[in-house]
């Protein structure tokens, strides 16, 4: 397989109620089967999604106030005097609602489009009207991403393919069943696209030509590619864990075993459970880390034993786990 990236330039200042499609397809010659990756930025830009700062207001305060704005965030994840990271009503959890100041004329604000996905249909269908052609279309915007330094562009809505490559139920090739295989396709394709456009150069859409990937029936679009807030372990760890990433002390600050009420809410954060004592019985890989993750949030220390069934047990201080 052979893959081109093709940088589409000429579109220009993108302002409000430009035919968008019609810049793309006037811009390159597209055929049936390419994936046009296409930064919201300019996406926002055509629709209008713009926001002031207020009088005498600095455009990082600016930024900051909206982000934490009930009509834009759901909850706040992290407040730092340098960043803030939100889960957005669209459910990303990124810096700043993707709220974007970058080569924004008049000192504006971008938001994200409430519907991603339904921009990326949008899209699709114009370029299918003006260019008879059948393509994929993701909107993508920079993220970065946690436990890694530096950003890459990922998907945020997905038309015309699935932004998910199920291989789970596959065998690889030493006769193994693949059980957690489950590719991002569209956020590798909008990484690979990004390495063709200087965010200085005014490169708002690139193609990319040689993959097989474009099905008209996909559905899901980019919202297949956010974890769900019941299966996102990253909010935990504020206890014990927040403690000995702050302090690089390895020791538990809760010495005894935990009480009935705790272990009410460890069983609450996996999903259910048979708790007694010291360990805590759940049904499942996903359910264990879970536990876990809730008893080091109220400063035990924990180890998980993996089986048939998945058991959770709390390590006292000099003791070893039994």
């Amino acid at each position: 397989m052979n893959i081109t990236l093709l940088p589409v330039r000429g579109i220009g200042e993108v302002r409000p109620g430009d035919d968008l499609p019609g810049l793309i397809s006037a811009a390159i010659g597209l055929r049936d089967g390419d994936v046009v990756v296409v930064s919201s930025k300019v996406v926002s830009k055509a629709m209008g999604l713009t926001a002031s700062p207020l009088p005498g207001e600095q455009v990082e305060d600016a930024r900051r106030r909206i982000a934490m704005s009930a009509e834009v965030t759901d909850d706040v994840v992290v407040d730092t005097p340098h960043v803030v990271v939100v889960r957005t009503r669209q459910g990303y959890v990124c810096a700043n609602a993707g709220i974007d100041a970058s080569n924004v004329p008049g000192g504006e604000l971008l938001l994200l489009p409430d519907d991603v996905d339904a921009a990326a249909e949008a899209l699709r269908d114009g370029l299918r009207r003006l260019a008879a052609v059948d393509v994929a279309v993701i909107v993508s915007d920079t993220f970065g991403r946690a436990w890694r330094e530096g950003q890459t562009d990922v998907a945020l809505g997905v038309a015309g393919m699935d932004a998910l490559r199920d291989e789970r139920g596959a065998v690889d090739r030493e006769g193994q069943t693949l059980r957690v295989t489950l590719i991002a396709q569209a956020d590798q394709i909008a990484g690979a696209a990004d390495m063709v456009r200087d965010k200085s150069a005014g490169v708002p859409v690139v193609v990319v030509r040689g993959l097989d990937v474009v099905d008209p029936s996909a559905t899901g679009g980019g919202r297949m590619l956010v974890r769900p807030p019941e299966t996102d372990l990253f909010p935990h760890g504020r206890g014990w864990l927040a403690r000995r990433l702050a302090t690089g002390e390895g020791a538990p600050v809760r010495a005894g075993l935990p009480e009935d009420w705790e272990w009410q809410r460890v069983a609450g954060a996996a999903g259910g459970g048979s708790f007694v004592a010291d360990r805590i019985d759940v049904a499942d890989g996903l359910a264990a880390g879970r536990a876990e993750a809730a008893l080091l949030d109220l400063g035990y220390d924990a180890v998980v034993h993996p089986g048939e069934g998945w058991t959770v047990v709390v390590r006292t201080a000099g003791g070893p786990a039994r």
